[in-house]
């Protein structure tokens, strides 16, 4: 009974006296943040974070590249091209592009600008912006109305994007606008609804396919510049650089 008694003043008295300290000269283990917080790298000062960088680099999407380069490729019916952006700032990219559309034998080579405008839910919105030298080569095997040209194209577009199906879904409405300077000068106006969607392949490669709805129509000296619909469906591939 007295054994009892004394055991049980031992364990109150350890209660009372809090933790048992280290011995001298033991390391004791760094204290671990509360689970959920995220971790800083070295050298982050207090508060600051880390701008995220896009989890699918796009540059049709409406989502910035922050800081990632990267590049696409495309051909199908019924232009081949290329494009590769950067991203300057976290919100603001700068890129170059070249496409060729074989069936009007129409080039374009010239860059672009995308700002993101905000969110709507799960929506990501944007505004793009394209400027380019414009080159008609004239060839008449498509269309009996071209003829050789030059001029400069002004883009603008609005992008709307989200995630789905593990990749990205964007929806735009373009509205390209370009004057031409031969034979006594003239304007075409192209707009379109596109489509895209793009998908990882595996890091960093992506794949996609894009299509658009849209019309053409022109005045003055511009080629083909009967009133028209337009159809083009697109193999994409993709490849974030850095």
């Amino acid at each position: 009974m007295l054994a009892t008694l004394a055991a049980i003043q031992l364990l109150a008295l350890g209660q009372l006296a809090g933790p048992t300290e280290a011995p001298p000269g033991t390391a004791q283990a760094p204290a671990q943040p509360p689970a959920g917080t995220a971790q800083q790298p070295p050298g982050t000062p207090p508060g600051a974070r880390a701008k995220a960088a896009p989890s699918l680099p796009s540059l049709l999407s409406a989502e910035p590249l922050s800081g990632t380069s990267a590049a696409l490729g495309w051909a199908g019916w019924s232009t081949l091209g290329a494009a590769w952006g950067q991203g300057i700032t976290p919100r603001d990219d700068l890129g170059a592009f070249g496409d060729f559309d074989w069936t009007t034998t129409e080039m374009r080579l010239g860059g672009w600008w995308r700002r993101p405008l905000g969110n709507a839910g799960s929506f990501k919105l944007a505004g793009r912006l394209g400027v380019s030298w414009y080159l008609d080569f004239g060839t008449h095997w498509a269309h009996d109305g071209n003829h050789g040209d030059r001029g400069l194209q002004i883009s603008p577009a609005l992008l709307v994007s989200a995630p789905g199906g593990g990749g990205v879904f964007t929806v735009g409405g373009e509205l390209p606008l370009t004057w031409t300077v031969w034979h006594g000068g003239g304007i075409l106006f192209q707009p379109r609804l596109t489509g895209a969607y793009e998908t990882a392949l595996y890091d960093p490669v992506t794949i996609g396919v894009r299509a658009s709805l849209g019309a053409r129509a022109g005045s003055g000296g511009a080629p083909i510049q009967d009133a028209q619909g337009q159809f083009e469906f697109l193999v994409l591939a993709g490849y974030r650089l850095f």
